[in-house]
């Protein structure tokens, strides 16, 4: 009987699987040594890619507020790190282009989305709910 395991980076949603591991535990660490690890992040641990972790690990410009900022409110309000510009790119590529239409989302909804990860979906919608509202006159 032939059964596949697969592991999501809880950041950006990447997968990888196996058929060839017996357990969870196999896995994780057979895919150590394609970059992918485990870390805690905002108090949990969570799995992460290769790619994640080299750009969590890739010096900051200093003086700059961000690396490449489009601007805008999703970026404002999911924050100017590397995370929350994946987060906001990514949300934008899915036509998510504002906070109405994102806080119109579950958890589950966006993790459906490319590019987004638990780690992700639940930044987003803390985020959201954290986010200062705007002032009516």
């Amino acid at each position: 009987m032939s059964h596949s395991i697969s592991i999501r980076c809880d950041i950006c949603g990447a997968t990888h699987s196996s058929s060839a591991a017996y357990s969870v535990g196999a896995l994780r660490e057979s895919i150590v040594g394609m970059s992918w690890s485990r870390t805690r992040w905002d108090g949990r641990v969570i799995d992460m890619c290769g790619a994640c972790g080299a750009r969590e690990k890739a010096p900051r410009v200093p003086g700059r507020r961000c690396g490449s900022c489009e601007g805008g409110e999703l970026f404002d309000a999911l924050g100017h790190d590397r995370i929350g510009h994946r987060l906001a790119n990514a949300l934008l590529r899915a036509g998510i282009d504002n906070l109405e239409l994102l806080s119109s989302f579950s958890v589950r909804q966006l993790r459906e989305l490319d590019g987004i990860g638990a780690v992700s979906a639940h930044r987003a919608l803390n985020r959201l709910h954290s986010a200062p509202t705007e002032r009516r006159p």
